[in-house]
């Protein structure tokens, strides 16, 4: 076994070939043993390859280095579970058509690669891979994911006193929120950097949404004059934003928005860009969807649950049973 330094100097020379995306310059060694399986860290490594480009993306420094130590840490449990259940596979005597991998393979270089199988292979050169190798590794997902859908195909039933209890503890996941059947008129401020020569000047602009405010006070038909006079692009269909919830508008706008009772409109709300009126045609006050409503998503739910939970069982049955050895 290797003493702790030489891990953690592996395990540093991986962390640095990830960040710099140099496999080349890593010296590569003896990660893990899974009963005659060898994990190396150009394993891990590659495993973790497609997940780098975001990882560099949208992290740098300490934490883009605590991603990458947690990203290899995941990955190499994955592959001593991958390890596992190939092992399973053949222990239980089960057998893969040798068609199957090449029918993927074809079937890809269909859809992927427009039936160009000599750029397929140009790919694969360029990712280090030889089509012997590749189509490995198409063999053993295809097995992996063979053997786990073995496992969530078994048979299990979903009281409906789990479906009850999981409605009782968890109402959040059902409620919906107040909605409110929006119209808007946007009368848009006119702008001193560059002024639209063909609109009047800003207090005309407030004196317009004034006027129309007066004739709405007076029972005009908000929704003609709305396609009259918004600037908004929903003009033309009568300032209709439809049903919306609060984290739809901008803060000042929803709070008068949802004080609003239905057919009442607001007064001239002035903003940076503009003037707003608004007005509420519908109200629906917040609720929790009945039980009946949500039944078949709660049994989703619960199934999907008792699916991850029979997989851990398997794997971790898996593991007590196999010789693992971590370098």
């Amino acid at each position: 076994m290797m003493t702790g330094l030489k891990i953690c100097a592996l395990w540093s020379a991986l962390l640095v070939a990830a960040i710099a995306q140099d496999k080349e310059g890593l010296v590569d060694g003896v990660v893990a043993v899974v009963n005659d399986r060898v994990i190396t860290y150009s394993d891990v490594l590659a495993y973790i390859q497609p997940f780098l480009p975001n990882l560099r993306r949208d992290y740098s420094g300490a934490e883009l280095r605590e991603r990458l130590r947690q990203a290899q840490h995941d990955a190499l449990n994955d592959l001593i579970d991958r390890a596992l259940i190939l092992d399973e596979f053949k222990t239980k005597g089960y057998t893969l058509p040798e068609s199957a991998p090449d029918q993927y393979i074809n079937d890809l270089i269909s859809r992927e690669y427009n039936g160009d199988r000599t750029t397929f292979l140009k790919t694969l050169e360029a990712q280090g891979l030889t089509l012997a190798k590749y189509r490995e590794q198409v063999r053993d997902r295809i097995i992996v994911q063979a053997m786990q859908n073995r496992q969530r195909e078994r048979n299990i039933v979903i009281s409906p006193y789990k479906i009850e209890s999981y409605y009782r503890e968890h109402p959040d996941r059902f409620r919906v929120d107040d909605q409110i059947k929006l119209r808007l008129i946007f009368i848009k401020r006119a702008s001193p950097a560059a002024p639209d020569t063909n609109a009047p000047p800003a207090d005309l602009r407030r004196q317009l949404a004034d006027e129309i405010l007066a004739k709405l006070d007076q029972g005009e038909s908000f929704e003609s004059l709305a396609r009259a006079y918004s600037d908004g692009k929903e003009g033309k269909d009568g300032g209709d934003w439809g049903w919306i919830r609060r984290d739809v508008l901008r803060k000042e706008l929803n709070e008068i928005a949802f004080q609003l009772k239905p057919k009442e409109h607001s007064r001239v709300i002035e903003t940076a860009e503009g003037y707003y009126i608004l007005q509420v045609d519908e109200v629906k006050p917040a609720y929790v969807k009945p039980l009946a409503e949500v039944r078949d998503e709660i049994e989703r739910v619960l199934l999907q649950e008792q699916h991850a939970k029979m997989q851990q069982e398997w794997i971790n049955a898996l593991r007590a049973k196999a010789y693992i050895r971590l370098y």
